[in-house]
């Protein structure tokens, strides 16, 4: 049976559940001459008080333990989906360059191209780290995601795929079952060893990145990632078996989703009125009616003008060019967005707006 581990950072000090994480899942006899790789999530130039990445603390810990691990070499490193932005300048940003210690490298400086056993790609580019690593160590964020309600340690891995080529694959899957088979054909690309999640803040609402911080003081860790994922999403007030994710990692025997299959350790506690995207009945049930027409199921982004500093980072980012300055703000071309909702997940300054579905059907017929 799967296990998780959660701990709370008000009982114990980080120091000390990460260590305790290594001894009960042996990773000093593990790591030990190994090439190691930590793979955060680093989803953009968000410092740390925004909540959007892996809290630096975390970080700064594992790698002094592993280093009492004595492995070959310790590499941190992820994707950020940020292109235009130097990697390097967006870990320090976030925190990560610093807490790394010296062991922070730009993997998307090294890639080679992989063999991807699904119904939409053949093959893949991603960062030559992620096949060199005898040990991967995933830490993702606690958090909610607009497009498939949750991101956690499966989604956190799309990270092995440098951030141009990522956005691509929005492209290839307008719906949102189609891109949870993705991004579960590129989770078993290579399975991480161990997964640490950082709960010490997690994200609510529109997240990854605009959502609303909650304090949740907890630190969860697995070795199985869906597992992890499946116990972050009943504390969040969710049924594992509702998450498309899960659904679909579960169907190929990836890991346990049904709680009681699975061994916790530490209170799993719902957090009180926790706020998940819209992802009501009528949306759920026109995306699965209308998969192939995606734009009649999906809601468009708009533009709070009053946030907006014109940045333009949401044209940059958009992966079918449907952002566009209009009236010198920009807009999205209904006819063209694909709702991967790329433009929200990278606009620092939390100006996109994402309707419900009802607000979305209002919207166009009053011809926005």
């Amino acid at each position: 049976m799967s296990k998780v581990i959660i701990n709370d950072t008000q009982d114990k000090e980080i120091s000390e559940i990460i260590k305790n994480t290594f001894e009960i899942f042996g990773v000093k006899d593990k790591v030990k001459d190994k090439n190691i790789l930590v793979k955060p999530n680093i989803l953009g130039p968000f410092p740390p008080e925004r909540g959007v990445t892996t809290d630096p603390k975390i970080i700064s810990v594992i790698v002094q333990e592993l280093k009492k691990c004595k492995p070959k070499s310790i590499v941190v490193g992820d994707n950020s989906g940020s292109i235009h932005f130097d990697p390097l300048k967006i870990a320090k940003i976030t925190g990560i360059l610093d807490a790394s210690d010296g062991c922070y490298n730009n993997i998307a400086g090294k890639i080679v191209k992989v063999k991807v056993e699904s119904k939409y790609v053949e093959e893949l580019f991603i960062s030559r780290i992620v096949k060199e690593a005898d040990y991967i160590i995933n830490v993702p964020k606690f958090k909610t995601h607009a497009l498939i309600t949750i991101t956690g340690a499966i989604k956190n891995m799309f990270g092995i795929i440098p951030g141009g080529k990522k956005a691509q694959l929005h492209t290839l899957n307008q719906s949102v079952y189609k891109f949870a088979e993705l991004l579960v054909d590129i989770y078993q690309i290579r399975i991480p060893d161990l997964n640490i999640m950082d709960a010490i803040t997690g994200m609510e609402g529109s997240g990854p990145t605009n959502g609303k911080i909650r304090i949740i003081n907890k630190i969860i860790s697995s070795d199985n990632a869906v597992s992890l994922d499946s116990v972050m999403t009943a504390m969040m007030g969710l049924k594992p078996d509702t998450i498309e994710l899960l659904q679909i990692a579960k169907e190929r025997n990836l890991g346990e989703i049904n709680l009681s299959n699975i061994i916790i350790n530490g209170e799993l506690e719902v957090i009180p009125g926790f706020r998940t995207p819209n992802n009501g009945i009528l949306q759920r049930i026109t995306k699965t009616l209308v998969p192939n027409i995606f734009n009649l199921a999906a809601v468009k982004p708009m533009v709070n003008h009053k946030k907006c500093k014109l940045c333009k980072k949401c044209i940059e980012v958009c992966p079918v060019s449907a952002m566009r300055l209009t009236n010198k703000f920009p807009e999205a071309d209904r006819k063209k967005c694909i709702s991967c909702f790329c433009c929200d997940e990278h606009c620092p300054y939390g100006a996109i707006i994402l309707p419900s579905w009802s607000q979305d059907l209002f919207n166009r017929l009053k011809g926005k």
